[in-house]
């Protein structure tokens, strides 16, 4: 029996898109004239006949809502597509999650295989500001919310403002005595590294300090294992007074180079890590961090989405207060006021 044509097989015959086809079959009129007669071209070679089911949810609500994140096994972004699905079901839509792996070209796929879909509308939480200038390519008007920092001004987006969250985890190690401080980890290249240097970076001067900084490469593959080797390095000594390190969990290779070294936190050296994901609140673990809110960033993000799937045209712009969550890694420095 020979098999079925599919849409993939219509776009690979065509040249274009999933996204395209689409458009092309639903005669939209931003679909070049040309581009529609290779895409029924296409179809009339392959015997592609789109499904009357799906055909007749054209121009019409199908429920369903698409999340690409980059890697929904780091918890907080788990954490926050928990809280997107939940609110998306309140609602009553249902969730299609893919991760993009934090490669460009499977992230521009995604998309544009869940516009093929037609779904409603798309959260969307970037690689990098330039991979999220080419989803204009495939989004055209679907209603579209970003999550973080990684997009462009002239979208709907949902953030945590990070520059605010550094600095006040900063003025308190700062609060407690400390002056060696190190901001460590985050891709050199990382937009949402930036904003958290600025913000370390602003509290010290403040003070009339410089700090530490000490990025990842660009290109790093295990980021993980790369913090795990420069922390057993610093905890050689001499040791700084404090290490503000750019997630939480990049801080529990933190943790498991000081008991490699035998250096105990906080005696030694007081720690903060940033995210608030819930490893952070187990009791042997117990990190002082920075909330970014993930759940009230999901919440929002689908609230936004919904009502641009219901009509609303402008941008929408929701920037949440981070919160400095005080545990028990950070202590009083007990060399005095000023620090070492």
């Amino acid at each position: 029996m020979k098999k079925k044509a599919t849409i993939k097989d219509v776009a690979a015959l065509a040249g274009v898109s999933f996204a395209t086809v689409s458009r092309a079959l639903d005669d939209h009129s931003e679909v070049r004239p040309e581009t529609k007669a290779k895409v029924l071209a296409a179809c009339e070679q392959l015997g592609y006949v789109r499904d009357i089911a799906a055909r007749s949810l054209a121009g019409h609500s199908t429920h369903t809502i698409g999340l690409v994140v980059p890697d929904v096994s780091n918890p907080y972004f788990s954490g926050m597509a928990t809280e997107i699905e939940k609110t998306a079901a309140e609602h009553g839509y249902r969730v299609l999650l893919s991760n993009s792996m934090r490669d460009t070209e499977q992230e521009l796929q995604t998309i544009d295989s869940f516009v093929a879909r037609q779904i409603d509308g798309i959260l969307i939480s970037p690689i990098s500001p330039q991979s999220q200038q080419r989803h204009y390519e495939v989004l055209g008007d679907l209603p579209c919310v970003y999550l973080g920092v990684n997009h462009n001004m002239d979208c709907s987006y949902v953030m945590s403002d990070n520059e605010k969250g550094a600095y006040e985890a900063t003025k308190y190690l700062l609060n407690l005595g400390h002056r060696d401080i190190l901001f460590l980890g985050g891709r050199e290249t990382s937009r949402t590294r930036s904003l958290r240097v600025q913000g370390f970076q602003r509290a010290l001067e403040e003070n009339g300090l410089k700090g530490r900084t000490m990025p990842a490469p660009p290109d790093i593959g295990q980021l993980r294992q790369w913090i795990y080797e420069r922390a057993l390095e610093l905890l050689q000594g001499p040791l700084p007074d404090a290490i503000f390190v750019f997630s939480d969990m990049t801080a529990m290779k933190v943790l498991e180079a000081a008991e490699e070294r035998g250096v105990r936190i906080p005696e030694d050296v007081s720690l903060i890590g940033y995210d608030n994901i819930s490893f952070a609140r187990l009791p042997r673990i117990d990190l002082t961090t920075v909330s970014q809110k993930k759940h009230e960033q999901g919440r929002i993000a689908v609230e936004r989405l919904i009502e641009k799937i219901q009509g609303r045209t402008d941008k929408t712009v929701d920037i949440l207060q981070p919160q400095l969550m005080i545990r028990s890694t950070c202590k009083k420095n007990s060399k005095g006021e000023m620090g070492r």
